[in-house]
């Protein structure tokens, strides 16, 4: 039986203190000569108190030296360490530096003194840290770290690294020592370290998890010092330092690297961001370190360890704000890693076709019995598992959160247009939409992510890595990169049919249209030709769209939803009817299953186009709801185009005419215009090409309000009788035909017979609109194509009908194109308005109106200034590639204050759009409108930008715009030169980077100068422009290249027109006595140039265009005796 203890047997025997293990202080003792450091370090063997206490002052002094406010007491202290430094390097090459101090550390081991032990290493790595910033301790720091590297040395590290994980004081000194060894002088020793890695990594692994009872207490925002912190900063320095193979092999080192992983979320900021800068830097983009080395540092665990980082900011939110986002950070880095293959990640793949596939030929032999897809080498086995081949990424997207983050949103969709492969997986083995539908933060993110994923465009070939591929992508994956499985017919009419939450319906239908789209392409791509397999690419069509089918709504649960959609709420209507729009153009037999009759729609969305109380963003909306209502209409038997409704003076297909003349969106309008033209000329009222529907277009947009309601009852009442009578009309156009050499629209032949009832009427006014028009339809017909005699005969037909004058007048005009300048104010055509507008600059002579017809007029400012909210419609690139935001950049040169003010606003608010898009070149862009917006600053609004900036800035934009164009190296270093512009010295920049300098392209030669040529021509447009171009010497330049070898004719041709842009601006003067334009010309047509006959013209309007007597007395009155020999 064991013995019984009494309580005091279990109280600890006291421990006698005789001082020796007690750090005594240094007493404040200032050192000042490196004969007391060293009289501190000697090495006494009996004397243990005297080293500690010389050990702590030592380290003193070494704390103080970065400290020193004065900067002569810093350089003294590290003279005094020089010194003494000096004095401390063995003369030996295998000799002992700091011989002292190791002694002291050595004989601290033996006699297991803790104390010496911990501030050994610790003043080391000191002295080591303080003298790495100062190149006179390069010598003596590699010389200490050698040292340290030696046998004796690394017996004492492996002593304090063998110590137990609770020691930290002993074992975090001699980390803190090896990371300063590894970063001196640029890791000069880092290859000694890892040579004696069984040492200097020993537990390593161990050293980075922290202890059990740390678990719950580390935080990332304690900045107490640990060991896994050290450790930490020692891992990241030998990433750092190594190089070559020993990189390779440490990167390598599976523990190392997870446990420096683990538990990332709970370390501090700055080291979190270390860790990650190291990575992106040091191992993601070194080209140094093999792909398979990156593939293994970024295996699935690590990966997984670093997305956690995403959630960072949430579990600090009360950490002092950082100009660092850890999120932002770790997403940057996590898109390069993902969707680059040589980070190590990506790999190669096959898009919608599975690894395994084979889409090659097959090989046939005579036996063979084609079975088609049901064939079982064609059998789809994926509905459940899709084999791939980035097993890393896969597992990687299996943990993202895209419901509640949109970095990882982001993150996991750029991975899936990398990898198309994944998006089949990922669906197969991750569930969502299991919730009932609700506008909740987490039924609100996987709508979200849904719709962005089928939005991902089709990959080319569907992802065959063939040059050509032979059989189909297997059904199963193609329908989840289309309708991912989530989106069922269940889940989505349970969004249709939900009427308390609006936002869910317009999901449903907004992603059901994005899908219907997108298999719209697809089914395009199967239909291509595919030589002798065609049909199994027509087999595996009807096969996905039999499963999309099964996947979406019914047709009658889309119209119940349309007509259950309230008509005050256009915005939904539209995109209802819009879905309707797509299953008629997708998948038409679906849509027929269900009779809808769209013709009430009609009336009710033009009856919302005439509301003149309608906002602008409902107004288009209306117009796309309109749109889509002719789409459907369009192919519906059903569809009355020539009934009135009963609120409107016109028939249902006059009433979309009418909203389609008043439309300001040209895409809206294109759309309606395409459509209402098919449908004429499907019902014969006019001949088969456009141009007589365009011919009827133009004929009416120059009417005035009031004038175009008369025409149009006009119009419609011949639309009508024309589509009831058509065989009556079609045999009195055969009477006006004598033979079949031109067609002729019966649209003609119903004007010229209802045109006695207008007569009838006695109103003059009306007949006289009526008439005008007409007169601009039968000139608009003629420009068309159709019949000439006809037409004229029915233009003597009318007008012998008529009895008032200025009728007949109007109707005798229709047809002579030399009358109609003078009567343009009369005439309300459109080619005529644009004739009189051509036939009104200040030179009066023949050779004006023929350089006039060959290079215009100078173009007016718009009135309505639709550039500066137009290009807010469009996303950005397709804002900047349709021209919307060249038209706000002009707007900065208007001569209205107000519409410069505006436009500068305007700018602003691109700007801040732009820095948000996805758009590619958004830094360059940018950066142009940073500069345009600072030079109307320093310019002010008083005044307007000159043409050339407004002119040079659309030229750089759409350089920047398509970064293939030659220009592209040049605008940007344009664009790098100062943050505004000196708008007088653009001419002659572009004109020194151009024309005297060698092109950045060896073809570039003529890009670059056509589109010198096109800035210096449209920057052209006031007197004040030119007064910038005369300093610029501009003129002396261009006229230089003129007869240059390498000038072609359009060359010729643009610096023609950049002189009679001249002429226009009244600068013939400047051209005369600056330029010598005269003397010049006289050259070029002794040379028999190709351009002589306009060159002579151009003579002529430079010199009408001249101050007469200023010329005169300049030239003694030569010059108009050089005018008279151009003129014979």
């Amino acid at each position: 039986m064991a013995p019984a203890f009494s309580p005091e047997h279990r109280n600890k025997r006291r421990k006698i203190n005789n001082g020796e293990n007690q750090p005594p202080s240094n007493g404040g003792l200032e050192i000042t000569s490196h004969k007391q450091l060293h009289d501190l370090l000697f090495f006494r063997q009996d004397a243990k108190l005297d080293a500690l206490r010389g050990l702590n002052a030592f380290k003193d002094f070494l704390s103080s030296i970065p400290q020193a406010e004065v900067e002569a007491d810093k350089e003294k202290k590290y003279q005094i360490l020089k010194t003494y430094c000096d004095s401390q390097i063995p003369k030996a090459e295998d000799g002992t530096c700091l011989s002292d101090l190791l002694q002291t550390w050595n004989f601290a081991e033996s006699s297991n003194h803790e104390n010496i032990l911990v501030i050994g290493p610790s003043v080391l790595a000191q002295l080591l840290k303080v003298i790495s910033t100062r190149l006179e301790f390069r010598d003596f720091g590699i010389s200490l770290c050698k040292t340290l590297m030696q046998k004796e040395q690394l017996r004492l590290i492996n002593r304090s690294l063998s110590a137990p994980k609770v020691k930290e004081h002993l074992i975090s000194p001699c980390i803190r020592l090896l990371t300063e060894i590894v970063s001196f002088d640029g890791g000069a020793l880092a290859r000694s370290v890892y040579l004696n890695r069984d040492t200097t990594y020993k537990r390593l692994e161990h050293f980075l998890v922290p202890l059990k009872g740390q678990f719950e207490t580390i935080s990332s925002t304690s900045k107490k010092s640990t060991l896994r912190r050290n450790a930490q900063r020692y891992v990241l320095a030998n990433i750092l330092f190594l190089q070559g193979p020993a990189k390779v092999d440490f990167i390598e080192q599976h523990k190392v690297i997870r446990a420096l992983l683990e538990f990332i979320r709970r370390d501090p900021r700055d080291l979190v961001v270390d860790i990650l800068k190291t990575i992106d830097r040091d191992i993601a983009h070194d080209s140094s370190i093999p792909r398979v080395t990156k593939s293994r540092f970024f295996n699935k665990w690590n990966l997984e360890r670093l997305v956690t980082l995403y959630g960072y900011d949430k579990d600090n939110e009360e950490e002092e704000r950082s100009d660092v986002s850890i999120p932002a950070e770790i997403h940057r880095i996590l898109l390069q890693i993902c969707t680059v293959p040589e980070m190590g990640v990506l790999l190669p793949q096959n898009g919608w076709y599975p690894p395994s596939g084979d889409s090659h030929e097959l090989t046939q032999d005579e036996k063979y019995i084609d079975l088609g897809l049901d064939a079982p080498f064609y059998q789809d086995k994926y509905k459940e598992t899709v084999p791939i081949r980035n097993g890393t990424l896969s597992s990687l997207v299996q943990v993202l959160r895209p419901e509640s983050d949109t970095l990882q949103t982001e993150l996991l969709l750029e991975i899936f247009k990398a990898a198309p492969e994944l998006v089949a997986d990922f669906f197969t083995k991750r569930s969502m939409f299991t919730a009932e539908p609700k506008s909740n933060p987490t039924w609100l993110g996987e709508s979200a992510f849904l719709f962005s994923t089928v939005q991902i465009p089709v990959p080319k070939d569907f992802g065959g890595k063939e040059q050509k591929i032979e059989l189909p992508p297997p059904v199963s994956i193609a329908i989840e990169n289309i309708m991912p499985r989530p989106l069922n017919a269940k889940v989505l009419t349970r969004c249709f049919t939900q009427t308390s939450d609006p936002i869910v319906t317009l999901f449903a239908v907004r992603i059901l249209t994005a899908a219907l789209r997108k298999l719209q392409v697809v089914l395009k791509g199967f239909e291509h030709s595919h030589g002798r397999y065609q049909s199994l690419w027509e087999q595996a069509a009807s096969k996905l769209t039999t499963e999309f089918v099964e996947r979406c709504p019914s047709m009658r649960d889309t119209i119940l939803t349309f007509r259950r959609t309230s008509s005050e709420d256009i915005q939904q209507q539209a995109a209802v009817m819009d879905l309707i729009a797509a299953y008629h153009d997708v998948i038409p037999t679906v849509a027929s299953e269900e009779n809808f009759d769209v013709t009430l729609v009609m009336v009710k969305v033009l009856e919302q186009l005439d509301d003149p109380g309608l906002s602008e963003d409902d107004s288009e909306a209306a117009l796309g709801l309109l749109q889509n209502t002719l789409q459907i209409a369009h192919r519906s038997a059903s569809m009355r185009w020539w009934q009135q409704p009963a609120s409107f003076p016109y028939s249902a297909f006059t009433c979309i005419l009418k909203v389609a003349l008043k439309a300001d969106d040209e895409s809206s309008t294109k759309v309606l215009l395409d459509l209402l033209s098919n449908v004429l000329v499907e019902q014969a009222i006019l001949s088969s090409s456009t141009k007589p529907f365009d011919a009827l277009i133009f004929s009416l947009k120059g009417s005035e309000p009031a004038e175009l309601t008369v025409q149009l009852q006009f119009l419609d009442n011949c639309l009508c009788r024309i589509a009831k009578k058509a065989v009556h009309y079609q045999d009195l156009a055969t009477k006006l035909l004598d033979d079949d050499s031109a067609p002729l629209s019966l649209l003609v032949v119903a004007v010229l017979e209802q045109w006695p009832f207008v007569l009838k009427s006695n109103d003059t006014e009306k007949e006289q609109s009526i008439a005008r028009w007409i007169a601009s339809l039968i000139k608009q017909l003629k420009a068309a194509g159709e019949d000439k005699k006809a037409l004229k005969n029915m233009r003597d037909s009318l007008s012998e009908l008529s009895e008032a004058k200025k009728t007949k007048s109007i109707f005798k005009k229709a047809l002579k194109g030399s009358d109609e300048k003078e009567e343009a104010d009369e005439d309300h055509e459109m080619e005529d308005f644009e004739s009189s507008e051509r036939s009104k600059p200040t030179a009066s002579s023949d050779s004006t109106v023929g350089l006039l017809d060959m290079f215009g007029s100078i173009p007016p400012e718009s009135k309505d200034h639709a550039g500066l909210y137009k290009w807010e419609k469009e996303e950005i690139d397709v804002a900047i590639g349709q021209g919307r935001v060249s038209d706000l950049l002009l707007c900065l040169c208007s001569e209205h204050e107000e519409i410069r003010r505006q436009a500068f606003a305007a700018v602003s608010r691109l700007m801040i759009k732009l820095k948000d898009s996805k758009y590619t070149e958004w830094r360059a862009v940018y950066l142009l409108l940073g500069e345009i917006r600072e030079t109307v600053n320093q310019l002010g609004f008083e005044a307007a930008l000159p043409s050339i900036a407004g002119r040079c800035a659309v030229a750089c934009l759409m350089v920047l715009h398509e970064p293939l164009n030659k220009m592209y190296g040049k605008v940007n270093r344009y664009l790098q030169r100062r943050p505004w512009w000196e708008v007088e010295k653009i001419p002659s920049y572009w004109i020194d980077q151009i024309l005297l300098h060698q092109p950045e392209d060896d073809e570039g030669h003529y890009d670059e100068m056509n589109w010198l040529l096109d800035m210096l021509v449209n920057g052209l447009q006031t007197p004040e422009d030119l007064n910038i171009y005369r300093r610029a010497n501009v003129f002396e330049h261009i006229l230089s290249i003129y007869n240059a070898p390498s000038s072609n004719a359009a060359m010729k041709k643009k610096i023609l027109h950049l002189l009679f842009r001249v002429t226009q601006v009244g600068g013939g003067t400047t051209l005369i006595t600056r330029a010598a334009a005269l003397s010049w010309i006289q050259s070029c047509v002794a040379s028999s140039d190709i351009y002589a006959t306009l060159l002579k013209e151009l003579a002529q309007a430079i010199y009408e265009s001249s101050d007469g007597e200023r010329v005169g007395d300049w030239s003694g009155h030569s010059i108009s005796a050089t005018i008279d020999q151009f003129n014979n």
